[in-house]
């Protein structure tokens, strides 16, 4: 293979792993701003006497985003965590996680 045919693939799978990496973050941050816009509307729902309408249109966004990627992704779990606690998060808080997985080593 010559010194440019090789240089070319290599720059081909550069390129295919920017774009992967870019559509990836494009992703992460619609899934951001869908849960910003979730939290705004609640607040203008319970404090600001708004319509829950916003709210259940937001969700089913979230929803859709989740079908589309998968799951909403672990640094919005993450965040969730940091504001709502363990008893909200459950089995998906990070202390819950690592339980899980000290156990399952302990198993094995």
């Amino acid at each position: 293979m010559s010194f440019i045919a090789k240089a070319l693939e290599i720059t081909e799978k550069s390129f295919d792993g920017a774009v992967e990496a870019a559509e990836e973050w494009s992703a992460h941050r619609h899934g951001a701003k869908l849960f910003m816009k979730l939290g705004i509307a609640y607040y203008a729902e319970q404090r600001l006497e708004g319509h829950h309408e916003p709210v259940e249109r937001i969700l089913d966004a979230l929803d859709g985003h989740a079908a589309e990627h998968g799951e909403t992704g672990l640094d919005h779990l993450r965040a969730a965590h940091e504001v709502l606690g363990r008893e909200f998060a459950g089995e998906h808080h990070p202390d819950a996680i690592a339980e899980k997985e000290a156990a399952e080593k302990a198993d094995a």
